[in-house]
Parts: C-alpha cells; structure tokens; sequence
C-alpha cells in the first residue's frame, strides 16, 4: 500500500472514529471551560425548547431551587451516562443566563457553536 493511500485512508477514518467517542461523565464537564450567554427566554422556555429540539438525546434534571436546571446532551442509544454536552440554565434578573461545556468530542452534528445556536434560537413564551 503506497503512503499516499495510508494518509488518505487515515484522513477518512480518524473523523469516524472521532464520532463514535464515548463522551464523558458530568463531574469531567462540569470542571470544563464555560462558554457563556444570556437568552431572552425563561428557564422553562428553554428548557422546553431544547428537550423539543434534542429529544432523546437531552437528560432534563431540575434541581430544588427555583430556575436552575441542567440539560445533558448525550447520545439516544447509549446506556450509561457520557455526555457530549452540559447546559446549565439558571434564572436571571431578566431572562436566563446560560452556560455551555462541552467534553471536546468532535461531533458530526452537534458542533459547540451550534449548541450555543440552539440556545439563542429559543424565544420566549414557550413554556407559557
């Protein structure tokens, strides 16, 4: 097999391999970097809003206090808990303020910039 097909074949198969990583716990998320934003939309716009749009792929868990929830965003079809992505929605003077981490995986569909997107494209008034 000559190099130039070895690099070719490389070149292909790292980005599969990439997407089928294993994600990660949420104590190894939650010590991550946080990307930060603000949303118009409430805690509960939000969070009806992404579980909408994730579907299974998005783990609500509600915490006592009032306007604080996390959304974990893993993959449908695992059955431990790896996350690719942690979303934490906690309740602002006006709106939400939010915080994205992510476990570095590259995933084909679920770019970080993309997360943000999802968060930004909620509008409020959904959970009314």
């Amino acid at each position: 097999m000559s190099a130039t097909r070895i690099l070719l074949l490389a070149a292909v198969a790292v980005p599969w391999l990439a997407a089928c990583a294993t994600g990660a716990n949420v104590e190894y998320l939650e010590a991550q970097d946080a990307r930060r934003i603000h949303s118009d939309a409430s805690v509960g716009d939000l969070t009806l809003c992404l579980k909408s749009r994730l579907g299974e792929a998005a783990n609500i868990v509600a915490y006592p206090e009032p306007g604080k929830v996390d959304v974990r965003i893993g993959s449908a079809t695992r059955a431990d808990t790896a996350y690719f992505y942690l979303v934490n929605l906690r309740q602002a003077q006006q709106g939400t303020d939010v915080e994205i981490r992510g476990s570095g995986e590259w995933r084909p569909t679920m770019s970080p910039s993309r997360v943000a997107g999802w968060v930004q494209d909620c509008k409020p008034g959904m959970a009314h």
